[in-house]
C-alpha cells in the first residue's frame, strides 16, 4: 500500500490523514528518525474501530515497554519507540532463536512474545511514513527472519493443537477436540500465508487474508467456520481438520511429554491432593485418579492441562 492510499483509508474512517498522525507523534521524534506504519489498516484490512500502529526508530530513541496511546480525532494511534540498537538486537535474537534446535516458544523470554512477533513484522514489512529507510545492520536478511520466526512459532503451536485435538477426540471430549482442531486449521493457514510472503497480522483478519492472498484455500476455510455439536459430526470435523493441517504444512505425528512444574501428590488422612506450588492450587483426587496420575494417563493429564496445571513439552522445535 502507498502512503496516498493509506491516507485515503484513514480519512474515510476518521477524517484525519497521515500528516495529522505525524503531527501528533512529532514530539517523540528526533531529526533523522524513521516512522513506520504497520498493522491491519496499513495492509488494507481493518475498519473504523481498528487502531493504527506506528513504530518510531532512531539512533537515540528510548524504548517504550508498552505502546504509547494517542488520539487523532476518532483514530487511536498506538506508538512503539525503539532505538536502532534495540531493533538490531531484536532481529539478532530472532535469528539466533531460529538457529537453535529447541522449540521457539519463549525465545524472547517474556509474555510480550506475541507483541514482539508483530513488532518484527511492522518493522520488516510496514510502510515508511517519514525518515530514511530502515534496515537492521546485523541481520541483512531481516525480512526473511521475520517471516521464518512467525512460520516456526505457528508451526509449533500447530503441532500442540493437533496433538491435543487428537487426544481429546480419543477421550470423547468433543468441545476440547473441535476447538483445538479449529485452532490447528487457523495456525496451518497462518503458516502457509506467512510462508508465501503475506505480512503477519495476527489471527483476527485470517478470512480476509485468505480471500485476497490465497483464494485456493478459502473454500477449505469454510468447512471449519462453525463448530459442530453432534458427536458424529465432531469426529468428522476433527479428522478433516487434522488431515487438512497435515496437507498444508507437511506435519507428521510427534509425541510430547507432560511437564508438571512441581506438581506434588500429598495425602492427608484418607484424602489425596495434587498440589501445584507455582500457582497455589490444589486438586482432590479419587483413588482411580491417583492411579491415573501415577501412570501419567494421557486422558487424565489432559484435564490438568486444560486447568493450566500441566504443560506439553517438546524436545525439539519444528525445522524446515
Amino acid at each position: 500500500m502507498s502512503t496516498e492510499v493509506l491516507d485515503q483509508r484513514l480519512r474515510g474512517f476518521h477524517d484525519a490523514g497521515v500528516a495529522d498522525v505525524l503531527a501528533v507523534v512529532d514530539y517523540l521524534r528526533e531529526p533523522g528518525d524513521t516512522v513506520i506504519a504497520g498493522g491491519s489498516l496499513t495492509f488494507g484490512l481493518g475498519n473504523r474501530l481498528s487502531d493504527f500502529d506506528v513504530v518510531i526508530c532512531g539512533a537515540t530513541t528510548s524504548k517504550s515497554l508498552v505502546p504509547l496511546e494517542h488520539w487523532v480525532t476518532s483514530l487511536r494511534v498506538d506508538v512503539w519507540t525503539r532505538s536502532h540498537d534495540d531493533i538490531d538486537r531484536l532481529f539478532v535474537l530472532a535469528r539466533d532463536a531460529l538457529a537453535r534446535p529447541e522449540p521457539i516458544a519463549g525465545a524472547f523470554g517474556s509474555i510480550e512474545q506475541e507483541q514482539q512477533l508483530k513488532l518484527l513484522h511492522r518493522i520488516a514489512f510496514g510502510l515508511e511514513l517519514a525518515g530514511p529507510p530502515l534496515a537492521p545492520v546485523s541481520v541483512p536478511d531481516f525480512r526473511q527472519v521475520a517471516r521464518d520466526l512467525v512460520v516456526r512459532e505457528y508451526a509449533e503451536r500447530l503441532r500442540e493443537s493437533i496433538w491435543v485435538a487428537g487426544l481429546a477426540a480419543r477421550a470423547g471430549r468433543w468441545l476440547a477436540a473441535v476447538s483445538n482442531a479449529r485452532e490447528a486449521v487457523e495456525e496451518a493457514f497462518t503458516v502457509v500465508l506467512t510462508g508465501r510472503g503475506v505480512p503477519f497480522t495476527g489471527d483476527k483478519w485470517l478470512h480476509e487474508r485468505l480471500k485476497t492472498h490465497a483464494p485456493d484455500l478459502r473454500d477449505a476455510y469454510r468447512r471449519f467456520a462453525a463448530l459442530p455439536v453432534a458427536a458424529g459430526e465432531c469426529a468428522d470435523y476433527v479428522a478433516d481438520a487434522l488431515a487438512l493441517a497435515g496437507r498444508l504444512t507437511g506435519w507428521t505425528d510427534e509425541s510430547p511429554r507432560w511437564a508438571d512444574d512441581g506438581l506434588t501428590l500429598c495425602k492427608t488422612g484418607d484424602t489425596h491432593v495434587l498440589v501445584a506450588p507455582s500457582s497455589g492450587a490444589g486438586v482432590e483426587l479419587s483413588d482411580v485418579e491417583v492411579k491415573a496420575w501415577e501412570d501419567r494417563d494421557d486422558a487424565f493429564c489432559l484435564g490438568l492441562y486444560e486447568q493450566g496445571l500441566l504443560k506439553l513439552m517438546w524436545d525439539k522445535g519444528v525445522s524446515g
